[in-house]
């Protein structure tokens, strides 16, 4: 009797511990679900908290469409918004349509003002209605501060309904409180009771432990074993009571039921045990009887019956001893066995689980606990399903029914451990019978290290591994995305094109290393005035391209977005001693109006960028139509430069430059014409551009170069001394093969680097100052003259120019040409002759067309010109003749 109350005893605790242990995973699974009620809503409220009638100020219109959005995604609540004015709460009223002064949840509002971030509140209760609210509170945050509180109130209601949801026996109570311990949901009496204090053992236990299990009385006086679960994220606490009468009730029928079966098995036993003493009594008396005779010499009687029963007693016990033998040396087998099995699985490196038919653990080994964070002890109490968050009993059972007849091919899950973060698992699960039980083996094995591999590669597929921005093909992904029609959520967006403007002297001046230390610092000066809402993507070595997404705004925000990049890049950049100074060029084009497909969107921005380049550099353009136009015509310049150089359809022609104050020729100037045939002809100023873009320009240079230096050295065998300027771009002179392919182009021509004129614009010389100084200087040791081109059209300063080492200025024709109607343009040419004076260097007026002009240029030392007034530029046999006359012509007057 004593062993049967052990027995029972220990049933009972097991079967209170089990409970205990289901009912906490039931507390917490429901805090998750009270959790996921409550954080859906708020994330509702916060995709609408970066709206534009909120962050415009438009708080009615905003809380009439977030209503709306609420109701429509199944919710029930309404929205508030609350401000704070000299430190007082002031609440959005809808009835009033103005914000007045409130102190209803203002603490949880105060709280976001302080914090920045989102706030759940503890119950509310509505003074006018009564009812019991749950208020979830975002931020709205405008131009990096916090300005109002939007919240949805829920009401507890809608939480209740969630515990009822449960569908857990009737004698149950299940309970939502917040964080001070106030009842906010309850399975019974639920009106009654919301708002009132829990029982102080919860409120108690509670403060002490975030899970737990206690023994509470209900307000209805009802003894209760509690299993409680707060949930980290929301702050509120769920639990869940079982009466204890419910346990002992059980505990009663199985004890009497244990008591009556323990008499009747006692009683049979009695009358069994006299029926086999009474045998074997006779057995033993069948035995002595002959002893007893053969002792006193009488005659001896064998009672065979005994005899017999004796023979069977003895011959029962041998065999009986005989199989106790065998099953001793099969349970010892057994029992080493078993050793083996345990110490193997027990310390395997990955986890492993026998499953009954119903999902229950029947085993599990110590990597089990250890990886879960489970006692085995509380394995062995708990389903797949506890673990296994995706499998459900239907689809278990019908696995383990396929299992048992194939063999299952390995797939994929995620285990949930007891502090519930998660982990991917890969499955191999074999189902066999055992001593006629159907049970699964399952082996999971971790399989982080492998996913986070794959995420990686993921990643890198789709990110830039420098800068860590998206790249190319996510940027194009995600814009497919937001302009397919079930996914559109936006009225439009824009594409922003930035590239950055005289980049690539970073590189060749400083290395690749402090090249991509800028292009990392521009990345995070750009990133830092994106929204949450858009991307930005690393398309190339120096652009990038931002999607921003917003309502229609006439492209407002593009503008202003574009504005803030080129200021944003504009700022010195700094390493060390190292100052670096760029400028960025955006295209902008804007959907739906400019494309509806990614290809066409980024190409239009493309071509915008390029426009901007061509406007000047550090500045925006907008895609327009006529660009796709001239898009097209570079393309048909750029076939037909690149057919030019390989058929040799080039020609050049001169333009003479003369000495103003003789009228003698001093030099001419080579120029390049595209006359392949085609018409129509093009000069220099309609496919140079293109040929920078296309990389057509080093051969273009190279072959222009070539043939001015040998048809200057026809003119020498002619008798005709000429100085020949060529023009070198910057993309030429920034070329790290420069020099070599001068002093190549001298040997090869044959010419004196006294008669060749280098002409330079001030953009290539000021682009890198101290290389550029270092190269002019090589060449005038060679012996070749320097000019710096278009002066007074770039952002040089005046004081700069006595530290480069060059021969002539030549003024840019556009002042020139307005000498005789803009004073400032005779201004800007007086101040340039008195500079090249003070240095001594020659001064070339390029775009001399009238008399008036030549008479002013000359009056005030100008020392050469050249222009329509004196001749256009001819060809090279033309040339020759007119030089010829001109140079009689001088002699005679």
């Amino acid at each position: 009797m004593v062993g049967l109350g052990i027995v029972v005893f220990a049933d009972y605790r097991e079967e209170r511990q089990r409970l205990l242990n289901d009912n906490m995973q039931r507390a917490r699974a429901l805090g998750h679900a009270i959790d996921g009620h409550i954080l859906r809503a708020q994330s509702l409220v916060h995709s609408f908290a970066i709206a534009d009638e909120i962050l415009s100020g438009d708080v009615k219109n905003f809380s009439k469409r977030a209503s709306r959005a609420i109701a429509g995604a199944g919710l029930r609540g309404h929205i508030f918004v609350y401000r704070f004015e000299n430190g007082r709460p002031l609440l959005y009223s809808s009835k009033d349509d103005r914000f007045v002064a409130e102190s209803i949840d203002s603490a949880a509002a105060r709280l976001v003002f302080e914090r920045g971030t989102s706030v759940i509140s503890d119950l509310t209760i509505d003074p006018d209605s009564g009812h019991a609210f749950v208020n979830a509170h975002v931020p709205v945050i405008l131009h990096g501060k916090v300005t109002y509180s939007a919240a949805i109130a829920i009401p507890t209601t809608e939480l209740t309904a969630e515990l009822l949801a449960q569908s857990l026996p009737s004698g149950w109570l299940v309970g939502l409180t917040d964080r001070k311990g106030i009842i906010a949901g309850r399975s019974r009496d639920s009106d009654k009771h919301v708002g009132r204090p829990a029982s102080p053992q919860l409120r108690a236990a509670v403060l002490k432990s975030d899970v737990g299990t206690l023994e509470t009385i209900t307000r209805e006086g009802i003894a209760n074993l509690t299993a409680f679960s707060r949930s980290p994220r929301t702050g509120y606490t769920t639990s869940i009571g079982v009466p204890q009468a419910e346990l002992i009730g059980p505990l009663q029928m199985k004890l009497a039921s244990l008591i009556g079966t323990f008499a009747l098995v006692f009683g049979l036993a009695l009358l069994l045990a006299r029926y086999m003493s009474k045998r074997i009594s006779n057995s033993v008396q069948a035995l002595i009887k002959p002893a007893i005779a053969l002792g006193q010499g009488t005659p001896i009687a064998f009672d065979r019956l005994h005899l017999a029963e004796a023979n069977e007693v003895a011959a029962a016990i041998g065999r009986a001893a005989e199989l106790l033998t065998q099953r001793d040396r099969a349970l010892r087998a057994q029992q080493e066995a078993l050793q083996q099995f345990h110490f193997f699985t027990e310390n395997a490196n990955d986890i492993l689980l026998v499953l009954e038919e119903a999902g229950q653990i029947r085993y599990a080994n110590r990597m089990a606990s250890r990886r879960l964070g489970y006692g085995n002890a509380e394995l062995l109490g708990m389903e797949i399903f506890q673990i296994d968050k995706a499998a459900t009993p239907k689809l278990f059972g019908r696995l383990f029914e396929y299992s048992r007849s194939t063999q299952i091919t390995p797939f994929e899950r995620e285990y949930t451990c007891n502090d519930g973060s998660v982990f991917p698992v890969e499955i191999n699960a074999t189902v066999l019978e055992h001593s006629g039980e159907w049970l699964m083996y399952v082996a999971p094995r971790d399989i982080s290290e492998r996913v986070q591999a794959e995420q990686a590669v993921r990643w890198a597929a789709t990110h830039d591994a420098m800068t860590g921005l998206a790249n190319r093909a996510c940027l194009r992904e995600c814009l497919l995305t937001l302009l397919s029609a079930e996914h559109c959520i936006l009225d439009s967006g824009a594409l922003l094109y930035i590239d950055l403007d005289r980049f690539k002297p970073v590189n060749d001046v400083y290395g690749h290393e402090v090249g991509d230390r800028v292009l990392l610092e521009v990345s995070q000066r750009i990133q830092a005035l994106m929204r949450q809402t858009d991307l930005l993507a690393r398309v190339g070595g120096d652009e990038f391209i931002a999607l921003l997404g917003y309502r229609d705004d006439g492209g407002r925000h593009a503008v202003d977005t574009a504005r803030s990049l080129i200021d944003a890049v504009s700022a010195p950049i700094k390493f060390g001693n190292i100052e670096v100074k760029l400028s960025a060029s955006i295209g902008i084009s804007r959907f739906p109006e400019h494309g509806d497909s990614a290809d066409v969107l980024i190409h239009a921005a493309d071509l915008a960028m390029l426009q901007a380049k061509h406007d000047g550099r550090n500045g925006y353009s907008f895609y327009a139509p006529e660009m796709d136009k001239q898009a097209q015509f570079a393309i048909q310049v750029e076939r037909r430069l690149q057919q030019a150089l390989e058929h040799g359809a080039l020609a050049l022609h001169f333009q003479p430059i003369v000495n103003l104050a003789s009228g003698a020729v001093d030099g001419v100037e080579a120029l390049v014409r595209l006359e392949d045939g085609i018409e129509p002809p093009l000069g220099p100023a309609a496919f140079i551009p293109v040929a920078e873009m296309c990389g057509l320009i080093a051969p273009l240079g190279e072959w222009v170069s070539l043939e001015a230096c040998r048809q200057q050295g026809r003119w020498r065998d002619a008798g005709v001394h000429l100085q020949v300027s060529v023009n070198v771009s910057a993309l030429q002179f920034q070329r790290a093969d420069f020099m070599p392919q001068i002093r190549k182009l001298i040997a090869v021509s044959g010419i004196n680097p006294h008669w060749l004129v280098v002409e330079l614009t001030e953009t290539a010389v000021m682009e890198n100052m101290a290389e550029a100084v270092q190269i002019l200087s090589e060449l005038k040791k060679i012996g070749i003259r320097i000019a710096l081109d278009d002066f007074g059209t770039g952002y040089s300063s005046l004081s700069v120019l006595s530290n480069l080492p060059i021969d002539k200025l030549k003024i840019d024709q556009s002042f020139v040409r307005r000498i005789d109607t803009d004073h400032a343009s005779r201004a800007v040419i007086d101040a340039v002759i008195a500079l090249a004076n003070s240095l001594e260097l020659e001064l070339v007026a390029e775009g001399i067309e009238t008399e008036s002009a030549l008479q002013y240029l000359r009056e005030r030392g100008c020392q050469l010109g050249q222009g329509y007034y004196f001749s256009r530029p001819l060809p090279q046999l033309a040339l020759g003749e007119w030089v010829k006359k001109r140079n009689a012509q001088v002699a005679d007057d």
